[in-house]
């Protein structure tokens, strides 16, 4: 070996790319993963049962690109979004992991900038979220920024730790050098709320990805929500600045009733129950996982996490099981809440038994 060579390898990352009727824009997807200017990736592209003909052109032209890198996944019936995840994550094995939806793509630095961020010095995190560009079906910009990214902005109520620029990797090991002007801000597990952009502008350390999607989460969709709030919770998020991909805003794109992109803000009562569902699914697994979770993040953890997650939805202060959380060292509170639910019962409210 070179004397001058360090002592170790740079990581592998696992790319997952979820298909389902996207045969129009899977092309783009595919070649934006194949331009990574880090090199070191495996690929696989789960077809969920599309009836467009995905799965046979998605064939076809990874014969024509000639990679091996590649793999194409083809589910024999529809899962769903959680489902595509879990099969791609159970077909890939590197240490991080990135879920690339087939009508977004990513610019050549996503890896890149991802990996470096997650390699600092500083802060190791279970998560990173980069920025995006928003486009619509037909490729032509519409914002050039996800609004809910917890970036620093004027005004910003969220504090985070500023990560400097790993100077000794880089200089160990110029390949994961990645310049640039743009901040990385790291939140801890503490911090609870959406910090990311969607799910093709998110890197997962392994680790704390894996018992997210062990989980059995009653939802099949969602699947950005749940394994980014959840996995936050192991090892807090790193925030890139930078805007590093294409998220595509289209007629069956579930988010596109967005006030920042021109479209309209999903109010409906059924839009309001998915939320809910998704939320309850949260809940579930940090309840199932308290033991561990306030071991790693202290006593207070738990209380804390639950209290912001009931702040934002009102309906899991029905769950009996929040109360030896919230209450501890308030035994007024346990009784307000008993009294609430009470109350709600009386007047036909929908609480929890």
């Amino acid at each position: 070996m070179d004397e001058t060579s360090p002592p170790f390898e740079l990581p592998p990352v696992s790319v997952v790319i979820t298909c389902y009727n996207y045969r129009t824009y899977v092309e783009q997807a595919i070649r934006s993963v194949l331009a990574q200017t880090y090199p070191k990736w495996e690929c696989v592209i789960v077809d969920d049962a599309s009836t467009d003909g995905s799965s046979d052109h998605v064939r076809q032209l990874l014969e024509t690109i000639g990679d091996a890198r590649f793999r194409l996944l083809a589910r024999p019936q529809n899962g769903g979004q959680m489902q595509a995840f879990r099969d791609g994550f159970a077909a890939t094995g590197a240490p991080f992991v990135a879920f690339l939806d087939a009508d977004d793509a990513w610019l050549p630095d996503f890896l890149l900038a991802h990996l470096s961020a997650h390699l600092n010095a500083t802060h190791s995190a279970a998560v990173s979220s980069s920025d995006v560009f928003l486009i619509n079906g037909e490729g032509t910009l519409l914002s050039g920024t996800f609004a809910a990214l917890q970036k620093p902005r004027a005004g910003s109520e969220r504090s985070g730790i500023a990560i400097p620029p790993g100077e000794q990797l880089a200089s160990m090991m110029p390949a994961i050098a990645y310049p640039s002007r743009h901040s990385v801000t790291y939140f801890a597990p503490a911090i609870s709320g959406w910090l990311w952009a969607p799910c093709s502008a998110i890197l997962y350390r392994r680790g704390a990805l894996e018992p997210v999607l062990s989980f059995p989460f009653k939802a099949k969709g969602g699947a950005d929500y749940l394994t980014a709030t959840c996995a936050h919770l192991a090892g807090g998020s790193l925030i890139l600045s930078e805007s590093l991909g294409l998220y595509r805003l289209h007629g069956s794109n579930l988010s596109t009733g967005v006030a920042f992109a021109g479209g309209h803000v999903r109010q409906s009562p059924a839009y309001r129950a998915y939320r809910n569902v998704l939320a309850s699914d949260a809940v579930d697994y940090a309840l199932a996982n308290s033991g561990w979770l306030s071991d790693a993040n202290g006593y207070g953890f738990m209380p804390g996490f639950l209290k912001q997650h009931v702040s934002r939805f009102k309906h899991l202060s029905d769950d009996p099981r929040l109360i030896r959380f919230l209450a501890r060292g308030r035994p007024w509170l346990r009784l307000r809440m008993h009294l609430a639910r009470m109350l709600r019962r009386v007047r036909g409210g929908t609480a929890r038994p």
